[in-house]
């Protein structure tokens, strides 16, 4: 099954029928959590930062339930900052809901001026649905524009991404361009909010492979189109052009907000098919321009229903898939992303090109069949092999092999066709706790 492809670029979003984009910086992302003493639980993050930093995120939210309600103190969050900047990764860093316009003024104060932290990315709030006054969209419009006007009366320069909703809900409509727009400029000229950010567990509790494979990425890509449609109206209402566009973040997924079990071969946050969906995940973030994808989470393993980890249970820290494909993602998908495509819905791709090399990562989440392949440089449709992969880069060039059942493989070539280098990954690895195999 072919994809159909709308390219966004970084900075521009709405620009259609162009063939490649510039890839956030900020793309790989990651959720803090869970931290020694939250909820009076035990957690591991200050054992994994150099773990962290291997695996290539390049964005770290502080945010969530619980640092929503309670707010970390001065010293924690500094000792969170500083652990996220100390790997060279970007925070961004949810401010409470019920933060009043003084305790914001003090906290971005307190931060960026008296200690020098300079925190340029900002959230507000975290799924205002699902608190249990269930808090109505006017409200939530509310508490948004005070908190973003006491953060841009510091810094007209810091970027703000709003509301967080446990999925893109309609209510999303009102706030980028309806009744309730929050995507103009304050008094002062500074735009007061920058971009949109949600949440998406496309699936509850699971009952097959098909939910994580073709039901989950089919509901956050939908949702994705949806979003770009608000902030097409939005721009267009506010005249925000250039740099001003807004961005978008999805700033919390995985496969499900249910966890399963722990079966690598299974189709839960945790499994070898897990990892590939979070790889989709960042495909859909480069197709369509994102800001940034977070991940939830680095770790929490104390419980099976809420183990989203990328990172294993104490004492061993095993690399999970999903720790494994942000590896190979960041390693290696480098340059501009380009439409790429399988004409067997089970195989997944995602291409980008550089000036020097073309990447691909073909993902097969079929669970029996090992398919030959032609992976073709051009729009050529026409192959005799079980699997046809296309990469239309206007080169006259073929390269065929074998995709193993369940597993993902990265090839590299230079602008000639010509292989560089074959990294495989498989869920045969993943069992034996091996990583990536680089031929």
């Amino acid at each position: 099954m072919k994809k159909t492809i709308l390219l966004f670029s970084f900075f521009a979003l709405m620009a259609i029928n162009v063939h490649s984009q510039q890839v956030s910086p900020f793309l790989f992302g990651q959720n803090y959590w869970l931290a020694n003493g939250d909820e009076n639980r035990q957690g591991y993050l200050h054992l994994l930062w150099p773990t962290i930093k291997e695996s290539g995120v390049k964005m770290v939210r502080i945010g969530g339930n619980l640092y929503n309600h309670q707010f970390p103190d001065n010293k924690k969050l500094l000792g969170m900052i500083d652990s996220i900047k100390g790997i060279g990764v970007e925070p961004l860093l949810q401010v409470p809901y019920f933060y009043t316009t003084k305790q914001t003024v003090d906290l971005v104060t307190f931060l960026n001026i008296s200690n020098k932290r300079n925190i340029r990315y900002w959230s507000i709030g975290n799924e205002p649905s699902l608190e249990h006054e269930k808090i109505k969209i006017e409200d939530t419009y509310k508490y948004l524009k005070t908190i973003a006007s006491a953060l841009k009366s510091v810094d007209p320069n810091l970027k703000i991404f709003v509301y967080d909703e446990c999925y893109l809900t309609d209510d999303y409509a009102r706030i980028f361009g309806g009744d309730l727009d929050l995507t103009g400029k304050t008094e002062k000229g500074a735009w007061l909010v920058d971009g949109i950010s949600f949440h998406s567990y496309p699936n509850g509790e699971m009952t097959n492979r098909e939910q994580a494979i073709f039901n989950g990425p089919a509901s956050i890509r939908n949702q994705v189109i949806k979003l770009l449609k608000y902030i097409d109206e939005a721009n267009k209402k506010n005249n925000r052009e250039g740099d001003a566009k807004l961005l978008w973040a999805l700033t919390e997924t995985n496969v499900t907000y249910m966890n399963p079990d722990r079966e690598l071969s299974g189709f839960g946050n945790t499994s070898f098919l897990g990892g590939q969906f979070m790889a989709e995940m960042f495909g859909i973030g480069m197709e369509y321009g994102a800001f940034t994808v977070n991940q939830w989470c680095i770790n929490e393993s104390d419980r099976v229903s809420s183990d989203f980890g990328y990172i294993g249970a104490p004492a061993d820290f095993k690399l999970r898939s999903s720790y494994y494909h942000i590896r190979l993602m960041s390693q290696y998908l480098k340059g501009n992303f380009t439409k790429s495509s399988s004409n067997y819905s089970y195989v997944k791709t995602i291409a980008t090109v550089s000036e020097t090399q073309i990447f691909i990562m073909l993902m097969n989440q079929d669970n029996l069949r090992d398919l030959d392949y032609d992976l073709q440089f051009n729009n050529t449709d026409i192959t005799s092999k079980p699997l046809l992969v296309n990469v239309p880069v206007n080169l006259e060039k073929k390269y065929s092999g074998v995709l193993p059942n369940q597993s993902t493989m990265i090839l590299i070539f230079n602008k000639q066709g010509e292989l560089q280098k074959q990294i495989s990954y498989s869920l045969k690895n993943n069992l034996k706790n091996q990583p990536p195999e680089v031929k």
